[in-house]
């Protein structure tokens, strides 16, 4: 088994222990001595920082893939709830932002805040357009939304030099196309392919988080000691 596959072993064992409630839950106790602090086939020795970290990371864009989609069905249904739903989908950027910052300061932090955010409303004004069923508004939409991920993706590159450029834009483009199959789904009712798509969603979600956190911590080796 090599590292990635332990490290996402390790996360999903994370994501359903109840008593990690919080995002920012000491892990410690709760792991050793099964898993923290032992050596793996590739003799990678996973810290108590590390595990925190892809968990937090983990949680961050599991929200996002949530609250998107939560956010996607009750504007394309007109719910009472959409505007406290989107409400709470909003707050993610500054979750993700506050999550970096540590690392990369204040200020790189809410370059990227602002960029998740642009995403994010990208989803909800593609699906307000879908709703009306207005094609050339959707077109144009999707347009900025690319254009967002290409932006999104230099950003990353350029601030974690250890993620590629080529490999966070694919990323982007295919949660994009994901998103994008997901609210045409939910438009037509057929919510067993819209629920299916969210699945794929999810696992997108869990790559891009391992991806962003792995070049973090390869990058800031010392923090996570």
């Amino acid at each position: 088994m090599n590292f990635k596959a332990i490290l996402t072993l390790l996360i999903l064992s994370l994501l359903s222990a109840p008593a990690l409630g919080s995002i920012g839950a000491n892990i410690t106790e709760e792991l050793e001595p099964e898993v923290i602090g032992q050596l793996n086939e590739t003799d990678v020795v996973i810290t108590p920082a590390e595990g925190n970290f892809w968990l937090q990371m983990r949680t961050l864009w599991q929200e996002n893939a949530l609250w998107t989609r939560l956010a996607i069905v009750s504007g394309i249904q007109e719910s009472e709830d959409r505007d406290v739903v989107l409400e709470r989908l909003m707050r993610n950027y500054g979750d993700m932002a506050e999550a970096i910052s540590p690392y990369f300061g204040n200020e790189s932090a809410d370059e990227y805040g602002d960029l998740i955010e642009g995403h994010l409303q990208k989803a909800i004004d593609f699906a307000a357009a879908a709703r009306e069923r207005d094609s050339p508004t959707q077109e144009e939409v999707s347009d900025e939304w690319y254009e967002n991920a290409d932006e999104t993706a230099h950003f990353e590159n350029s601030t974690i030099p250890k993620l590629s450029f080529s490999e966070r834009r694919a990323m982007w483009f295919e949660l994009i196309n994901l998103t994008k199959n997901e609210t045409v789904q939910v438009l037509d009712k057929d919510y067993a392919a819209s629920i299916d798509t969210f699945d794929r969603i999810e696992e997108q979600a869990s790559i891009m988080a391992d991806s962003l956190a792995e070049g973090i911590i390869r990058q800031f080796p010392e923090r996570f000691q």
